[in-house]
C-alpha cells in the first residue's frame, strides 16, 4: 500500500510494498500529470498590458527653469486580462486591484542647443506623486540622433481611489531656449498580486 505526500496527495511507495520500478513511476507520473493540468486551469494569464505614445512632445526648459510635461499615451500594444481601461485622456487606468509593477521607456533626441542641464521622466500616479523617477545628463552626442532611457516603479492599486498612471518629461536647462524633443514612449504594466 503507497503513501501519499501530505501537500499535493503524490504517491511514494514504502519498504513494505512489492517491488514495482516501471507501476511506481508510473502512477507518480500520471498523479504529476493530473495535478499540473489542474494547476493550469486554476492558474490563468498575468493580467498586463502596454501602452505607447507616438506624437513628439519638445520641451525648453530655459533660463535655468524646468519644464514638465506629460507624455500622452495613446495607443495599446497589448490588454491582457482586462488590466486597463480604453486610452481617453493620454493616460493608463488599471481596472484591477492588486500591487502592479510599472516600467517606462523613452527616447529624447539630439538636443537643438547646448546648455541642457538634465532630462528626466517620472512615472506619476493620480495624485501626483512620482513612484519612479529617472534623469541623465548624458545626451546624445554627433553622430547619435537619440538616446533610450527607461523608469519603473510599484504602486498598489484601488480601482476607483487610485488607477491612474501617466508619464512625465521634465527637461532643465543652464541658459538657452532651444527645445529638446522626446518621441516614443512606452508603459508596461504588470499586476503582481491581487490585494
Amino acid at each position: 500500500m503507497p503513501g501519499f505526500t501530505v501537500n499535493r496527495g503524490y504517491p511514494y511507495s514504502v519498504p513494505t510494498d512489492p517491488t514495482d520500478v516501471a507501476g511506481d513511476i508510473q502512477a507518480l507520473a500520471e498523479a504529476i500529470d493530473a495535478d499540473v493540468q489542474t494547476l493550469q486551469s486554476i492558474v490563468g494569464p498575468r493580467p498586463m498590458a502596454r501602452v505607447r505614445g507616438i506624437t513628439p512632445v519638445t520641451m525648453v526648459g530655459s533660463g535655468g527653469t524646468a519644464d514638465t510635461r506629460e507624455l500622452p499615451l495613446e495607443l495599446i500594444d497589448f490588454n491582457v486580462g482586462g488590466a486597463i481601461a480604453p486610452l481617453t485622456s493620454g493616460r493608463v487606468r488599471m481596472l484591477l486591484p492588486g500591487m502592479w509593477m510599472a516600467v517606462g521607456t523613452f527616447i529624447y533626441s539630439l538636443p537643438s542647443g547646448a546648455n541642457i542641464a538634465y532630462v528626466g521622466a517620472a512615472l506619476v500616479d493620480e495624485a501626483n506623486i512620482a513612484i519612479g523617477e529617472v534623469n541623465t545628463h548624458l545626451l546624445p552626442a554627433v553622430p547619435e540622433t537619440q538616446r533610450n532611457m527607461d523608469v519603473s516603479g510599484m504602486t498598489l492599486i484601488n480601482p476607483g481611489l487610485n488607477d491612474t498612471l501617466f508619464l512625465r518629461a521634465e527637461v532643465r536647462r543652464f541658459s538657452g531656449g532651444a527645445g529638446e524633443t522626446f518621441r516614443d514612449r512606452t508603459l508596461l504594466l504588470m499586476r503582481m498580486t491581487e490585494s
